[in-house]
Order: structure tokens, then C-alpha cells, then sequence
């Protein structure tokens, strides 16, 4: 029985999406998709002109707008695909089949075009630029919007070959996160109000191959091609969670998403990830709703929960602990930390601030000792660590403030640490009398107050790397050269790497960086800020994804 295209209409908007109005209906999904763009591809025809001079304009249509289900988490691939070129066929299928498994799931693709000759047409709309077969029926050229807060931006048609593919679109979704259809893979951090969750912006990667014009551009363009896509989850309570989904190179296809692996073959759980690079610490600044979803750990008790009485939801009378930790379920083999220590009672932030240092000292608990604070991040340490696992502390330059303030503060003026201070100080001394330069005093307070043995500590300029060719080692705060350090900065180093430092996340050319597990207002920054609890996922192959949380989760 063939439906009417009012029919098709119908069933697709009470079933909220083509795959599953696909199933209602009995008619494969490719046929619904194309009779729909059949169907618009009328009516444009229609309304056409005659073909005499007009004056015209262009308003972008209102965007498809695809809301929460009740009781189920709804999923949307979002990728993008070049016209004439081929598709990687293999991580197609393999999307195809991660989004059978996880149902109530929509593939959705935004085509762009590449001026291959001169006077090229770069309507994406227009019958002469086509797209392969395989994802013609899922090509959209308008904006679809998840939920109320993210927009996949599907109308726009951005170069291949541009160097920075967000490049003036921080005002471009308002408030909203945005994806944006495009091969080169990047995310941006914008700054929003303090205590509100920061947007942003990321590319998608690609379904298609590379197909560039042998020239410096489309070199540069093919170097840095990612074949890939965004996974979207939409929670029954409209938040949103993003992640991407990486092939594993040029002749593999299959990808992982958290524990899972997807192959042609199917999806298996329960696989390992390489590493966590965890988003700054700041021990002393905590968030609780980071530290309770990252590892199980209580920061007012300054333990972690046991794992074996750990259920899916499980909730007594006191704690709602959420689902599993982070760590219990991706199970990395190490997970490296930065800013172990915010340093908070001697912050060079504030350090020469007598108000903020006569309130730590009437604030009725011993946070203005140094020692006190040190010995903490020396318990979490212990708290935290699995046994499969190798924890990784990189020398950052909040960690490095002890140092510092050994070289700059007169203990005379600090009773509350004096003594603390003088010990160190000693030891230091004893350590350069042997001739040891630079002594890691960090590392001795660690080790002094009960940290783990097997946990390694990589010092500035020393070099930690996973997967062959990532480097771990680098905290971010300083770029080439002496140059302060950035993403871009130490992107242009050519290296892959995971960092630190900015608490902003990003994505740039290969160097990715985490955010921050501690709060989101330190005391020292203010105004609109992009920081974000944010973690970097090294997964086996090499390839990586961010995760950030919201609402006391990392994934819907």
C-alpha cells in the first residue's frame, strides 16, 4: 500500500522522527526521506518564477525543531558531506548501525560545496551540486534545533579549506550551543555569565572522503580532514549532551563512543578508554557535582564512595549519588591530573590581599593553612586512585605557586604556616646542597603526607605520551618559546596534545584542553567567563572527544 506524502507528514510528526515513523509505517527510511525531498522539491518548483527579472531576498526558514520524549533519551547524528565526492562507506554503515542500537536515533547530514572549477554553483539546494547517493536522503539545508539548547546550523556551507571554521560564529546561535556541518574538527569555549552553563561551538567532521584541489589550501585541507561526526543526546529533562564520533582512520570506519566500540559487525560495552585527562583540579575549590560524578567523591567527607555498594541509581538518606562515576565506567588505564592544588590559602591570585587573607582567618577553620590544604590533595590522590589504573600528576603552575611562595613570602609575617614553611624550606635547601636543581618540593609534600607510591609525577618539560603520538606531559601554561601558553600556541608546535590550564575547553588543530573540576567562581575571576567542567577522553585508537557535564552528568 503506497501512503499518501500528507500520510508519511503525519506519522513523522507523531512518531517524532523518520526512522521510527520508517518502522510504524513498514517503508524503509531512505524511501520517507526521499519522497519528502521530493515533495519540497515540488513546491519550490512551484512557486518559481517565470523566469523574468525580479527583485529576490533570502530569509532563512524557521529551523526543524525536534523536542524531548517523556520517558526516553532521543539521539541525533549530526555530520556533514561534500558534493561529488565519495563516502566513506564503511563508518556510514557503522553509524547506521550504532543508531539501530541505540534507537530513537536520526542521522542527519549538511552538505557543502567545494569550487572545484570556476563558476561553480554554491546553492547546496540547487539540482546541479549533488551529493552521493548513500546520504542524499539525509541531506537538510536548514537549521535543526535539539531541544532549547543547541542548534545544528545545517544551512551553512563553509570552505573545507578554512583554517578556523568558527570563525565569527560566537553570536551566531545566541545562546544556544552550536554544531557546525565541516570536515576540519574544532570546538570552542564562548563566554557566558558566570554561573550559567558556557555554549559551545564545534565542528562535525565528515562522511565523505577527501576531495581536494591539489593546491596549498586543499593540502592543508586534506592534512587536517577528519572523517567523523557529533553524537547529541537529548534527556527527557531537555539537557543536552555532546561527544564526537571519530573513525579510526582513512580504512577504518569503526569508532568508540564512552565504553562502547561500533563496527559493521555491531556494538560491544564495556571496552576500556585509553585515558581521562581530567579538567583542572583545584583541590581546595571542588566541585561537588564533578567530583561526585567523575569518581564517586565526597568532598565535605573527603572520601570516595565504595564502588561495591555503588548501584545504577542508587540513593540513601542523605546522598542522591547518580549513576555510575565516570572512572567506574570508562575504566581508563591512566588518567592525569592538572592543577592538583589550587594553592587557595597562599593563591598568588590573592596573596597580597589582606581582606581576602583576614577572612580566610576568621572564617572559623584551619583553610588558611597551607599544610592543611597540601594534605588534602595528598588524600584525594589516595582516595580517588584504582588499582588498574596509573595516575599521572603534571607539573601546573598553581602547583608550582609552593615553590614560589618558598622564594617570595617571610615566614615571620604567616604565623599560621610558619612552621610548615620553615620544613619546607629546609628540605629545599638540603636538596640544592646535593646538588639537585630545581628540587620538587610538590612532589615531597605529596609523598610526606600519604600519597600513593605508584603515582607518577611529570615535571615541566618532561614528556608523558599515549597512543604513540599525544603528549601528555605539557600542563598548557607555556607556550613555545617562553610564549605564554594557549591552544593555538601550542597547536602550531605541530604535536598532538591533551592540556590544561585555560579551564576554557578547546579543540584546535590536534591540541585539545580540558576545562576545570574545581568551581566555577575561584573568587579571583570575574565577569562572563567560558570555563566549563569539562574532561578530555583518549580512546585506544588515538582518536579523542570532550566531555562536559551538566546537571550532574557527563552523558544523558
Amino acid at each position: 500500500m503506497k501512503h499518501t506524502i500528507q500520510e508519511i507528514q503525519e506519522a513523522v510528526e507523531i512518531c517524532g522522527g523518520i526512522r521510527a515513523a520508517g518502522r510504524e509505517l513498514g517503508i524503509p527510511e531512505s524511501t520517507i526521506r526521499l519522497r519528502l525531498k521530493k515533495h519540497m522539491a515540488e513546491l519550490l518548483s512551484s512557486t518559481a518564477d517565470s523566469g523574468e527579472f525580479v527583485f529576490t531576498s533570502y530569509r532563512a526558514p524557521r529551523p526543524q525543531v525536534f523536542e524531548p520524549l517523556a520517558d526516553h533519551v532521543r539521539y541525533f547524528i549530526l555530520t556533514s558531506a561534500q558534493d561529488s565526492s565519495k563516502v566513506h562507506e564503511d563508518f556510514w554503515n557503522c553509524l547506521h548501525v550504532y543508531a539501530d542500537w541505540l534507537e530513537n536515533c536520526e542521522i542527519i547530514v549538511s552538505g557543502f560545496t567545494y569550487a572545484k572549477k570556476l563558476f561553480e554553483d554554491h546553492d547546496t539546494r540547487s539540482p546541479r551540486v549533488g551529493f552521493h547517493p548513500l546520504v542524499d536522503p539525509y541531506i537538510t539545508h536548514d537549521r535543526v534545533r535539539v531541544g532549547d539548547e543547541l542548534d545544528f546550523c545545517g544551512e551553512m556551507n563553509t570552505l573545507p579549506t578554512a583554517v578556523t571554521p568558527l570563525s565569527g560564529f560566537s553570536t551566531y546561535t545566541r545562546g544556544r550551543w552550536g554544531v557546525f556541518p565541516h570536515p576540519k574538527v574544532q570546538l570552542e569555549s564562548i563566554a557566558t555569565m558566570k554561573h550559567e552553563r558556557a555554549k559551545q561551538l564545534m565542528t562535525t567532521g565528515a562522511v565523505t572522503l577527501p576531495n581536494y584541489i591539489r593546491k596549498k589550501a586543499g593540502i592543508k585541507g586534506m592534512f587536517h580532514h577528519m572523517v567523523g561526526a557529533v553524537l547529541v543526546e537529548l534527556a527527557p529533562d531537555g539537557s543536552t549532551y555532546c561527544r564526537h564520533l571519530l573513525a579510526t582512520d582513512l580504512d577504518d570506519g569503526s569508532f568508540y563512543d564512552l565504553d562502547r566500540y561500533v563496527t559493521r559487525d555491531g556494538v560491544t560495552e564495556g571496552h576500556r578508554v585509553e585515558a581521562i585527562t581530567y579538567g583542572d583540579i583545584h583541590h581546595e575549590k571542588l566541585d561537588e557535582e564533578v567530583a561526585l560524578a567523575t569518581w564517586g567523591y565526597d568532598v565535605d567527607e573527603g572520601v570516595r564512595w565504595n564502588k561495591s555498594n555503588w548501584d545504577r541509581m542508587y540513593v540513601d538518606e542523605d546522598h542522591d549519588l547518580g549513576p555510575m562515576p565516570l572512572i567506574h565506567t570508562l575504566r581508563p588505564h591512566y588518567e592525569f591530573y592538572h592543577d592538583l592544588s589550587d594553592f587557595a590559602p597562599r593563591n598568588h591570585h590573592n596573596i597580597k590581599d589582606h581582606h581576602f587573607r583576614f577572612e580566610r582567618h576568621t572564617s572559623g577553620s584551619r583553610s588558611d593553612s597551607v599544610q592543611v590544604a597540601l594534605a588534602g590533595c595528598a588524600n584525594f590522590l589516595n582516595e580517588v586512585q584504582r588499582d588498574d589504573c596509573l595516575s599521572v600528576v603534571v607539573e601546573s603552575n598553581h602547583d608550582q605557586a609552593l615553590t614560589k611562595w618558598l622564594k617570595t613570602a617571610d615566614y615571620r609575617d604567616d604565623p599560621e604556616n610558619a612552621v610548615f614553611f620553615l620544613s619546607c624550606q629546609l628540605w629545599y635547601y638540603k636538596q640544592l646542597a646535593e646538588g639537585v636543581s630545581s628540587p620538587d618540593i610538590f612532589q615531597q609534600v605529596m609523598r610526606v603526607y600519604g600519597c600513593p607510591d605508584d603515582v607518577v609525577f611529570v615535571n615541566e618539560d618532561q614528556s608523558f605520551v599515549i597512543c604513540g603520538d599525544i603528549e601528555c606531559g605539557m600542563h598548557g601554561h607555556l607556550g613555545p618559546n617562553g610564549s605564554r601558553g594557549s591552544p593555538l600556541a601550542i597547536s602550531r608546535a605541530g604535536m598532538k596534545s591533551n592540556t590544561g590550564h585555560t579551564h576554557s575547553p578547546a579543540i584546535r588543530d590536534g591540541a585539545y584542553v580540558g576545562g576545570v573540576s574545581g568551581s566555577l567562581d575561584m573568587g579571583y575571576n570575574r565577569g562572563p567567563s567560558s570555563w566549563s567542567h569539562t574532561h578530555i577522553v583518549t580512546y585506544p585508537n588515538g582518536r579523542r572527544t570532550l566531555l562536559t557535564l551538566h546537571n550532574g552528568r557527563f552523558y544523558a
